[in-house]
């Protein structure tokens, strides 16, 4: 009898042994972390993790190149110095994940929970968050070059110092970030978007699209805008002294109310409202306002070269010491504009109504 007991302990034994020992090194680590929620440094690329509870595991220095994270909480999981170049993090929960320095190109993100997650100085270009949740999340210094981020969330969202050079943010509402300076909107997608009431000086919006998006109350000081598209976009009250919007398209654009003292306009064809709308010090070089509302408008000491008034409302205009050299003002309407100290001699005055006024 004992003998046999002897003999089916051996056996069992065995046969555990040669479970283990079928088991590929992937399988192993994936075991380890199942069981022991750290498996630093080891090999779990192409690892199939769906569905999976790994809330605060470590995965420091880990390599996991194509694996699967679908709907998986890795909340509070720290990726510090992983490899995770093609992995799926699609509707993962990854609140409070540390994923600080990370390069993940084309980072599959969609409709995840970033939350609070940690991802300062990552590189994520062309990553995709289109859905997710990136509330109070840290993007600092982050590399977004060409993401994705239709529908997704943006509150208290730190993206300070972060490029988002050829982002697609349409639709996207940013005015609840925690901090948007120092970052860069070359050629991104803003489309619809709103950035009122933000500080967004010497921000680089370089041939962005601004289509139909809402900057009301933002800070634009010393921002670059040349080539920017600026069609029916909404600058009510904005601040863009020093702006630099060379070559910008100003097409239905709503600037009332707004500060573009020692702004640079050069190449720019602007319609729309206008109203109230302060150019003073101004460099405004082949300019087309033709047909817009200027109505109250300062031009005070602004230096205006070949610019087209034509048909303009600048009623209640004030150019007071500014230079105009060929100018177009035909049928514009000068009621009870200023033109103190101008010497409007080979400006084009044809038709326009009313007679300027200088104040006494």
């Amino acid at each position: 009898m004992r003998m046999s007991v002897q003999i089916l302990y051996s056996i069992s034994i065995s046969l555990i042994i040669g479970s283990l020992g079928s088991l590929s090194a992937s399988e192993l680590s994936v075991e380890q972390l199942l069981t022991q929620g750290e498996c630093r440094e080891c090999d779990l690329s192409g690892a199939d993790l769906r569905m999976k509870s790994l809330s605060g595991s470590d995965l420091r220095g880990a390599k996991l190149d194509n694996a699967i994270f679908y709907g998986s909480d890795l909340s509070n999981v720290d990726f510090r110095g992983a490899s995770l170049n093609g992995a799926s993090f699609a509707k993962s929960d990854l609140s409070g994940a540390n994923l600080q320095g990370i390069v993940i190109k084309r980072g599959r993100f969609s409709r995840a929970d970033l939350s609070g997650a940690n991802l300062q100085q990552s590189h994520l270009q062309e990553a995709n968050f289109s859905g997710a949740d990136l509330s109070d999340a840290n993007l600092s210094g982050a590399n977004l070059k060409s993401a994705l981020f239709s529908k997704s969330r943006l509150v208290a969202t730190d993206f300070s110092n972060a490029t988002l050079d050829g982002a697609d943010l349409r639709g996207v509402d940013l005015s609840q970030v925690s901090s948007i300076s120092q970052v860069s909107f070359r050629q991104t997608n803003l489309r619809n978007s709103n950035l009122s009431g933000l500080d967004l000086s010497h921000v680089d919006f370089t041939q962005a699209r601004l289509l139909k998006a809402d900057l009301s109350n933002s800070r634009l000081l010393s921002s670059l805008l040349s080539e920017t598209e600026l069609k029916k976009t909404k600058l009510i009250g904005a601040d863009l002294r020093r702006a630099k919007l060379n070559r910008a398209q100003m097409l239905g654009v709503n600037l009332k109310g707004a500060q573009l003292q020692e702004a640079q306009l050069e190449g720019v064809v602007v319609s729309g409202n206008l109203i109230d709308t302060d150019f003073s010090d101004a460099s405004i070089m082949r300019v087309n306002m033709s047909g817009s509302n200027l109505k109250g408008a300062s031009f005070r000491r602004a230096h205006l070269e070949f610019t087209d008034f034509t048909s303009t409302n600048l009623y209640g205009a004030d150019f007071t010491g500014a230079k105009l050299h060929r100018c177009n003002l035909r049928k514009a309407n000068l009621r009870e504009a200023l033109f103190a100290g101008v010497d409007l001699r080979g400006n084009i005055l044809d038709g326009a109504i009313g007679n300027k006024r200088d104040p006494e």
